[in-house]
């Protein structure tokens, strides 16, 4: 148990840590809620309102695990992870005539990195125009902000990537438009298989340039995030961000797995309930999951519903939330049945990691044998939970993670 339980102390450690760094170094000054209100009309605010159903129905906690096309929002380090075409779609009804939409595709270019296209639109409908003090409008007009983010994540060892955003926003504000350019920068790392922490730089020196040549700053949001796989089918993930001359926001978040094709979420985003659900369908050779989320608006507290879809070409599993660790068994010990060798022994295993450890056991509390290398094959055999026996070429057998590996035809 104590081993079991150190890793949790850790992750919270560090949370509190990061906590009282936030505190202390950004600013001194305590926002009341209905300040923290009126700083939501900062500019820029609709890059902070978040994205994809089942990240916000997580409360928001998304930096440390960030692998699905969203990640291009919450931590482009992760696109890393995706090893397939994907893309996202979530649209969302607003009080008020409030609309807010989000699309991403990630698409692998090489096994160690992936390249991601998103958009975030936000468009506020029939606002009133006054130019005298009456209580009937002019006129009306229509405010729309959009981003376009071209992201990229890369793997530098097979437990560290990095990423990164470059954003081209467009402010219409009635006859009035603007224009801007921002950057995102993130890490992530993964020190075992069951935990990894995140870290975002969002809007590094963003702002718009309206006609006429106003410049209006958009805050910058530092982030960081952890999640820790307490076991197959459950994770729990904490965030926390801070934007300039505002306080520091708190997200939890937790997802539970009773089947692998049913994830029920719910979370605390900075005071606010979420919850949500998920359901994931194989269609033919591909995997598409639809997401559900809900919380209330800050401003009008009403119920918000959210729906977003996810489509994985050429996933046949549902490798996003793992698979059921078998081995944890009384027949854990027991040697491979002659039908586990029939199906796995024969087949060709490549490398899809940059540099991957081999162990001489299935986990990492086994010691570290050899290291091997992106497009390298070897003979696959049994598996064990999510590890995977193979033969090096010095004859010696090890174990590798099939997160980064890939069966290949001989």
């Amino acid at each position: 148990m104590h081993q079991r339980t150190k890793p949790i102390r850790v992750c919270f450690a560090t949370l509190l840590l990061i906590g009282t760094f936030f505190n202390n170094s950004f600013s001194q000054v305590t926002l009341d809620k209905a300040l923290v209100q009126q700083a939501t009309g900062a500019a820029g605010v609709f890059l902070r309102m978040g994205v994809g159903a089942r990240a916000l129905g997580m409360g928001g906690a998304f930096s440390g695990i960030a692998n699905d096309p969203s990640a291009a929002y919450w931590n482009p380090s992760g696109l890393a992870q995706i090893h397939n075409f994907q893309f996202e779609f979530m649209n969302v009804n607003l009080p008020f005539e409030r609309t807010f939409n989000y699309f991403s595709a990630a698409l692998p270019l090489k096994r160690f990195m992936t390249f991601a296209v998103s958009w975030v639109g936000f468009r506020v409908e029939n606002l009133e125009a006054r130019t005298s003090n009456s209580t009937e409008p002019d006129f009306l007009f229509n405010n729309t902000q959009n981003a376009f983010f071209f992201s990229i994540g890369t793997s530098v060892t097979h437990n560290f990537s990095i990423g990164g955003s470059a954003k081209f926003i467009r402010n219409e504000l009635g006859s009035l438009t603007a224009n801007g350019l921002g950057f995102d920068g993130s890490i992530l790392f993964q020190p075992t298989d069951r935990l990894s922490l995140g870290l975002l730089l969002q809007d590094i020196g963003t702002d718009y340039r309206w006609e006429g040549g106003l410049t209006e700053g958009i805050p910058m949001t530092l982030r960081f995030g952890t999640a820790w796989k307490i076991f197959d089918g459950v994770i729990l993930a904490a965030d926390i961000s801070k934007t300039t001359d505002e306080s520091p926001q708190y997200h939890i978040g937790a997802e539970i797995r009773p089947v692998n094709s049913l994830p029920l979420r719910m979370g605390w985003n900075d005071g606010q309930i979420t919850g949500g659900a998920g359901i994931v369908v194989p269609v033919s050779r591909h995997l598409m999951e639809l997401n559900y989320g809900y919380t209330n608006d800050r401003i009008f507290n009403d119920v918000i519903h959210r729906v977003s879809l996810v489509f994985s070409l050429g996933e046949k599993s549902n490798m996003r939330y793992g698979r059921p660790n078998r081995s944890k068994t009384k027949s854990r010990a027991k040697r491979p049945s002659v039908s586990d060798l029939v199906r796995t022994t024969g087949k060709k295993i490549i490398i899809t990691a940059k540099v991957l450890n081999v162990r001489t056991g299935p986990g990492t509390k086994y010691r570290k044998m050899a290291q091997i290398k992106y497009g390298q094959k070897f003979q696959g055999f049994e598996r064990r939970g999510n590890w995977r026996k193979i033969k090096l070429g010095n004859g010696q057998m090890g174990w590798v993670h099939v997160k980064y590996i890939r069966e290949v035809k001989k």
